[in-house]
């Protein structure tokens, strides 16, 4: 299988319509596109993946009923995903990472890692797991506009709890804030995130950004390890900004 990355350089499908499992509903892709490049060994460390398409809500899934209830029948996907290592640098960049959900949201993200040796990109688990341990996590950067679905989850808040849609709002943003106070303590930082996050719920059609740096070198391994045991202390690895606007 791994072959074949030396002797194609992507795949791509175009123009396809096709069934929705047992419903009379279809599948509209434009186009699923997946290309790769500079191989190591014969492991691609650069690939870039786009998905355009258009599927029906499934209301045998049961996170996808509240987006039927709320009238909405159909999932515009816009997906732009690239990824690349640059071997000087020893960098490991995913950029850009954007998904547009139509009418709902769209994110963007950018994740760096540091120190990514070339012996990484091996078929050899045992050695990829031995030199992870010498990779470093980056700056993590998250942009949210919301187009829509935090009125989606308002509304299915209210609905569950029986109240209007401005009481669910407030409950939301307070459970927000409750929570956020657990884990804050003395780091500013997750404050801002959670304050930020609070109004990103309290005012429909705004943008959310948050973004991480390391403050100092941090092993992703190790980084890996502390946020299952200890999430806050994973937190205090990171100078913290967010902020949200129009």
């Amino acid at each position: 299988m791994l072959g074949l990355f030396r002797v194609l350089e992507g795949a791509e499908i175009k123009g396809v319509v096709a069934p929705y499992k047992n419903t009379r509903q279809f599948v509209t892709i434009d186009t699923i596109s997946l290309n790769w490049g500079q191989l190591v060994g014969s492991i691609p460390s650069k690939a870039n993946l786009v998905v355009r398409m258009v599927a029906p809500a499934d209301p045998a899934n049961p996170a996808q009923r509240p987006l039927i209830m709320a009238g909405v029948d159909k999932l515009a996907i816009d997906l732009d995903l690239g990824a690349a290592w640059t071997e000087s640098s020893g960098a490991f960049a995913l950029a850009p990472a954007t998904l547009d959900l139509g009418n709902l949201a769209k994110a963007q993200a950018r994740f760096g890692l540091a120190n990514v040796p070339r012996s990484l990109f091996t078929t050899d688990p045992v050695q990829a797991m031995g030199q992870a341990a010498q990779v470093e996590t980056g700056t993590f950067e998250l942009s949210l506009r919301d187009s829509g679905v935090v009125d989606l989850v308002v509304a299915q808040f209210a609905r569950m709890q029986d109240v209007s849609r401005d009481a669910a709002r407030g409950a939301i943003v307070a459970m927000i804030r409750a929570q956020g106070e657990k884990i804050t303590g003395a780091n500013g930082d997750v404050k801002m995130a959670v304050d930020a996050l609070a109004g990103f719920v309290e005012t429909s059609g705004q943008t959310l950004t948050v973004k991480l740096n390391p403050r100092a070198k941090v092993p992703l391994m190790q980084l890996m390890q502390l946020s299952q045991s200890d999430p806050e202390g994973a937190l205090a690895q990171f100078r913290i900004e967010a902020s949200t606007g129009l």
